[in-house]
């Protein structure tokens, strides 16, 4: 503030009650007298600086909020585990942005998200630190080899690993699925009811005349039965 205007404004700061100059007496002029008199310019400076002096505080407020908001929880290397459209990816935080307020995530295919501090980075972390196991065991799959369809399901689940193993009827192989493989649901989908069987299975009949092979070859779902051909 203009050390002129506050003078006028403030006067008790710079006009004396009494002078022994001359002997000559002055009042002592009131704040209210003053203010009525004061120059429009200097009452202008001083609204300028009351709003001035509120605006730097209410920014420095802001910023320590926005500072304490974006303490950093988590910290770098920490393990995510997130399910995109083509499966489950295992991810590490890489870096923390404290103006964003931002972690940005590398994925096992060197791909790389920027993530906000929330419920999704929460979940995603609780999924890397206690797995859900979101096929349950003994679910039926079918998986067409060279030699036809073959009947499995679901025998084991390694929640460390996020592995499956699959055993297959019949000849009683094993096969191993990561959550989040594609071949892995392509195979739970081939078993999903209605339609039990898929198209193409391979099937064996008796005949008058002897054993015949078969598959199946259309699917009804208003009658829940299968075409087969010979």
């Amino acid at each position: 503030l203009d050390t002129r205007c506050a003078h006028k404004i403030f006067p008790q700061l710079s006009i004396p009650t009494h002078s022994t100059q001359n002997n000559y007496n002055y009042p002592s002029p009131s704040y209210s007298t003053i203010m009525v008199n004061v120059p429009s310019m200097c009452l202008a400076s001083a609204i300028f600086f009351t709003i001035a002096s509120s605006m730097i505080e209410s920014v420095e407020s802001s910023s320590l909020l926005r500072r304490q908001l974006c303490e950093q929880r988590y910290e770098e290397k920490t393990d995510v585990f997130k399910r995109f459209d083509d499966g489950w990816y295992w991810g590490k935080i890489v870096n923390f942005n404290s103006e964003s307020c931002k972690y940005m995530i590398l994925y096992e295919d060197n791909y790389a998200y920027e993530y906000e501090d929330g419920e999704e980075l929460d979940q995603m972390i609780a999924d890397a630190v206690n797995p859900e196991q979101l096929v349950p065991l003994d679910t039926m799959v079918y998986k067409l080899y060279e030699d036809g369809w073959w009947q499995g399901y679901v025998e084991s689940y390694d929640p460390e690993e996020r592995l499956y193993t699959v055993r297959y009827k019949g000849d009683d192989a094993t096969e191993e699925f990561y959550e989040g493989d594609e071949e892995f649901y392509e195979i739970l989908d081939n078993a999903v009811p209605p339609q039990i069987y898929p198209l193409g299975v391979e099937i064996y009949k008796e005949f008058g005349e002897g054993w015949s092979l078969g598959w199946i070859t259309e699917y009804n779902e208003e009658d829940n039965t299968y075409e087969v051909t010979f």
